[in-house]
């Protein structure tokens, strides 16, 4: 029981670590999957680190359907919400780059709605990552955690030999 809600949660922070950089042109990155997935969470340089996870979980063709008709169905709802989150942050903008001053709370009113739309993508990727999950067997599952649990440690020893962003003045994400 715990291994499964260990699992859920890493699938849900490796699904939430880019929640706005949802693109919307797919990416090939060697399974026909992965293209339909690469629109949902945004490709950068190597991918998506739950793409990267999954490219090692030796997909069925099976599996490889189901996860673009689950990434199919939950993309229409990214990319409204995803668009809802890039016209707040633009009025935001709009607002602090006015002339005049500028009150926190004639900013409030934003935040707050960008508080709720965020909400909303996170329960719709937390969702289809449960999705996701459904469709791995027990052995990809352990597979991906001993691969995710490296990549943590890669990342951990990175960290400790070229110091964290907030050592180095940035926010640490």
């Amino acid at each position: 029981m715990i291994r499964k809600v260990a699992i859920a949660a890493a699938a849900l922070g490796i699904f939430s670590a880019q929640p706005l950089m949802a693109q919307t042109a797919p990416v090939e990155m060697g399974h026909p999957a992965m293209g339909a997935m690469a629109g949902m969470h945004g490709m950068h340089e190597g991918g998506a680190p739950f793409l990267m996870l999954l490219r090692s979980a030796n997909l069925t063709p099976a599996q490889q359907s189901q996860l673009r008709q689950i990434i199919a169905s939950a993309r229409p709802q990214l990319q409204a919400l995803h668009a809802q989150m890039e016209a707040l942050h633009q009025q935001i903008a709009d607002k602090l780059l006015a002339p005049g001053s500028v009150a926190a709370g004639d900013i409030r009113p934003l935040v707050q709605k960008m508080s709720g739309v965020e909400g909303q993508l996170m329960e719709n990727m937390t969702a289809t990552a449960l999705a996701v999950r459904n469709v791995l067997t027990p052995e990809q599952l352990i597979q991906l955690t001993k691969l995710h649990r490296k990549l943590q440690s890669l990342h951990s020893q990175i960290r400790s030999l070229v110091g964290s962003d907030a050592e180095m003045g940035g926010s640490g994400d």
